[in-house]
């Protein structure tokens, strides 16, 4: 079987051993059609009477990623669950693990999900050192479906394979030989001499013949086991409450445990095609497959352009921003030249990249080499005669316009003429930031979240003059230092910040319609927040909040909402996290608790707007407040993707959940106001804003959508403004 580059072989030696090798590349999925050449092959060698053993193998130095996730993709479109090859029964029990002839797996590279499946349905599995092992299938919503949850508890133990299945960490082939997931460990030359060895000695009784799923002695005794197992479930209710997937992981082993392999097996394929139609499969599918899109950009990625090597990066600014981003770059072993405007303010950006390197020590996330390595590939200067020698220059400091101008015409000056100039700013037009220099096309936005070396996403920020080369070449040094990178047009608060800021402004709105603050923010942390509207502003501080809210109500008067809240906390001396006195109380080593003396200042506020119908506080379901609050996010979504500001609503999901922490399980923000549908939205916001103003009017694009029943994440029409940017 072969097509387009995708086979199974199989090579029969003199020793007896077939060796079947799988071919998917890059990553040697389990696509369907590999599935049924492993059928047809392992067939094959059963009839053989030259046939004594088998070793399964992948080719191109890497065993298997994994089943195909495509095929969810198919699934979710068509609701048609036959599209899944039966893989468990059929193959690994009945075809690998109860054959009359062993199975040794010779492992290299990587045995993930499906893959490491496999290799548990073998008879023992041989690997070489640094091979990933692990079994991530939660990530997509669904659980192991090849009988993971029944061999690996077998193999490892319980608590460990729970560990490894509800946290989707990989663990080495090193340990996954203590552990006795593995048998052997052994050079890449002599993988396969040793494994056709193992294979032979099996099948001559030499070796144990072993069958993981029929072992029972590393489970432990019943009252053990569901002690582990209750446990986790308690600890996944903490940590992953609106997540099915992790309480059927927890139910498929529970009854392989109480009732034995075979009965788990079956177990784990029930809940397995009940977990792939959920709505959290869906939008965790639809999420990993949006974070390969966002690499494809038109007109930059297609165009046969080679990124240039990016060796050396000026950072100007040493603050919070200056020191995470030079954090960044340094630990991806980019040379960095820091820039302050005076010795002690560049001391303190120095050692604020010192204490971002010695956390990430404590934490056991860096060895102490690495962070000596990287602290001396930073340097620190006062002036720009080391600008000459750098490939990019990152500007981070405060958003003054006056500021950014005279700092990109002095880099004009000193940079060679290829150098990339970027600029960290959060919400300034970039066509204003550079209007006064000549060097438009290589001026770029490289908008970081703070903290910079910690939030994954990068939005890259063009302008209709920034040239693809630039844009590629940002892109390359996102990806170097592990950013998610997601390419945006230029607006105020480009995409990310922009979309979401009516998010703090509904619940002010709501606040001063009488709706408690507190109980706002818990119902957003139960939609899967990480916080509310309330105590996120506590934590960012209430400067910024007045500084954001400023500059989006220059550039959105018609839909803007003027709370006076914030002004009058600051009057009564707080300012949130920062003076430990907000909306909550902060103490040191405890929870926020909810500051019940900020009541009496939301009543004043309350008073001020006087927006509260007949002076009564308003009366709304749970459903209601956190859709006051998300549906103006999509409204304005829905703007940013008319607009062209994003290339694809896919991206604007990425850019949600990595920028904003929208929760993955829900597929991004666009995917999810599809699953809610426009038309819902859409009268709702129509009723709102005939009752509260213009805040919540709805977009023309959502109307269209609403009317004409298209999902918002079909691609837009395309205004002029888009159409020029793509």
């Amino acid at each position: 079987m072969a097509k387009n580059n995708l086979r199974v072989s199989m090579e029969v030696g003199n020793d007896g051993v077939a060796v079947i090798k799988i071919l998917n590349p890059p990553v040697n999925a389990l696509a369907p059609p590999i599935l049924a050449g492993l059928k047809e092959k392992y067939a094959e060698a059963m009839r053989r009477n030259d046939v004594k053993a088998i070793v399964l193998t992948g080719e191109g130095g890497r065993f298997s990623g994994g089943f195909d996730i495509s095929v969810f993709g198919l699934v979710h479109q068509t609701g048609d669950l036959s599209k899944l090859p039966d893989v468990s029964v059929e193959l690994v029990c009945n075809t690998i693990e109860d054959a009359k002839k062993p199975s040794v797996a010779a492992i290299e590279g990587l045995a993930l999900g499906g893959g490491l499946e496999l290799t548990m349905g073998c008879h023992a599995r041989i690997a070489t050192p640094k091979v990933q092992l692990g079994l991530p299938e939660l990530t997509l919503g669904v659980i192991p479906g090849f009988g993971g949850t029944q061999r690996l508890p077998r193999l490892v133990g319980t608590p460990k394979a729970i560990e490894m299945m509800l946290t989707s960490k990989f663990i080495m082939s090193e340990e996954g030989n203590k552990l006795g997931l593995i048998d052997a460990i052994v050079s890449k030359d002599e993988l396969l001499r040793v494994a056709r060895r193992w294979a032979l000695d099996i099948a001559e009784r030499r070796k144990p013949w072993i069958s993981s799923l029929q072992r029972t002695d590393k489970l432990g005794s019943l009252s053990e086991s569901r002690t582990v197992i209750q446990a986790a479930r308690e600890q996944a209710k903490r940590t992953a409450p609106n997540m099915p997937q992790h309480q059927a992981c927890l139910d498929a082993v529970e009854e392989g445990i109480v009732f034995g392999g075979y009965s788990g097996v079956l177990k784990e394929v029930k809940l397995f095609n009940e977990l792939v139609l959920s709505d959290t499969s869906r939008g965790l599918v639809h999420f990993f497959f949006s974070q390969r899109a966002i690499s494809k950009v038109p007109n930059v990625t297609d165009i046969g352009l080679r990124p240039r090597p990016i060796k050396k990066v000026a950072v100007i600014g040493g603050g919070l921003m200056g020191s995470g981003i030079a954090t960044a770059l340094i630990l991806s072993n980019v040379s960095v030249v820091l820039k302050e405007i005076n010795p002690e303010y560049l001391q303190k950006g120095i050692k604020t990249v010192e204490g971002n390197l010695r956390s990430l020590v404590a934490r056991g996330k860096l060895t102490e080499d690495k962070a000596k390595k990287a602290l001396s590939i930073l340097t620190g200067v006062l002036d720009y005669s080391e600008f000459k020698h750098v490939d990019m220059v990152i500007e981070a400091v405060i958003e003054s316009i006056p500021l950014k101008q005279s700092i990109f015409n002095e880099l004009e000056k000193f940079c060679s003429p290829n150098c990339i100039l970027a600029s960290n700013t959060s919400t300034i037009d970039l066509n204003v930031i550079g209007e006064k220099t000549s060097s438009q096309n290589r001026i770029i936005g490289a908008h970081f979240f703070s903290p910079a070396h910690v939030m994954p996403l990068l939005e890259i920020v063009r302008t209709d003059k920034t040239s693809a080369q630039v844009i590629l070449d940002l892109m390359t040094v996102g990806k170097a230092i592990k950013k998610v990178c997601v390419v945006v047009g230029n607006c105020t608060g480009f995409a990310v910040n922009r979309t979401f800021f009516p998010y703090t402004q509904g619940a002010h709105i709501l606040a001063n319609l009488g709706v408690d603050v507190f109980k706002i923010d818990r119902l957003i942390s139960s939609f899967g927040m990480p916080m509310g509207p309330f105590q996120l502003q506590d934590l960012a501080g209430y400067g910024v909040a007045m500084a954001v809210g400023k500059e989006f109500s220059t550039a959105f008067p018609d839909r803007t909402f003027k709370s006076p809240l914030v002004e009058l906390l600051l009057k009564d001396g707080r300012n949130g996290k920062n003076n430990g006195k907000g909306y909550y109380k902060y103490v040191k080593g405890s929870k926020p608790k909810p500051d019940l003396t900020v009541l009496p200042i939301i009543k004043e506020s309350i008073k001020l707007t006087n927006l509260m119908p007949g002076g009564k506080p308003l009366s709304l379901s749970d459903q209601e407040i956190v859709e006051m609050i998300m549906f103006p996010v999509v409204n304005e979504a829905c703007r940013v993707l008319d607009e062209g500001v994003v290339v694809r609503a896919s991206d604007l999901d990425v850019a949600s959940i990595h920028g904003m922490s929208f929760p993955s399980y829900r597929g991004g923000l666009v995917f999810w106001a599809d699953t809610v549908g426009a038309k819902h939205i859409y009268s709702s916001l129509k009723k709102w804003s005939e009752m509260y103003g213009n805040f919540f009017r709805p977009s023309k694009f959502l109307e269209d959508r609403a009317m004409k029943g298209i999902p918002l994440s079909a691609p837009a029409s395309t205004s002029q403004a888009a159409k020029s940017r793509l």
